[in-house]
């Protein structure tokens, strides 16, 4: 989802800058320029409407996650609805990106979860939060 609704935009703004071309400098494409310009605008606004109806009409998508960690486990929630407990020994491997933390989990390679670093209150908070995956997982791959 992510890609779509980031390339799509610039999608839209290059079809829309052809189709202008088309209207302007080509007089007999005028059918195909007005349908580049409402094929550009259904683009453009297509993927940002959609992944705002896909959060804002499921429930468990628009909640709010809390987590925390310690020395014994990994735990996230999802108001009274899905709450999740993990051992750190469930945890074989980390990633650190530019966004976030990425944990591996043990279901078959398949699930990771994601703990952006936007889900910290202060540097300090994320620096903890990785020292405790260094202590308990080990270094990040």
């Amino acid at each position: 989802m992510v890609p779509m609704f980031r390339w799509a935009p610039w999608f839209a703004v290059a079809l829309g800058g052809l189709s202008l071309v088309l209207l302007f400098f080509y007089d007999d494409m005028v059918p195909a320029a007005v349908f580049g310009l409402v094929c550009a605008l259904v683009i453009g606004f297509m993927e940002p409407v959609a992944v705002w109806w896909r959060f804002s009409s499921d429930e468990m998508i628009s909640r709010t996650v809390v987590g925390s960690a310690d020395d014994q486990s990994f735990r996230m929630a999802v108001g009274n609805a899905v709450r999740e407990e993990l051992d750190w020994a469930e945890l074989p491997g980390w990633t650190e990106t530019r966004q976030g933390f990425v944990l591996e989990t043990l279901d078959e390679g398949s699930a990771s979860l994601s703990v952006p670093h936007r889900a910290f209150a202060s540097t300090q908070d994320t620096e903890s939060f990785r020292a405790l995956l260094e202590q308990h997982i080990g270094p990040a791959k």
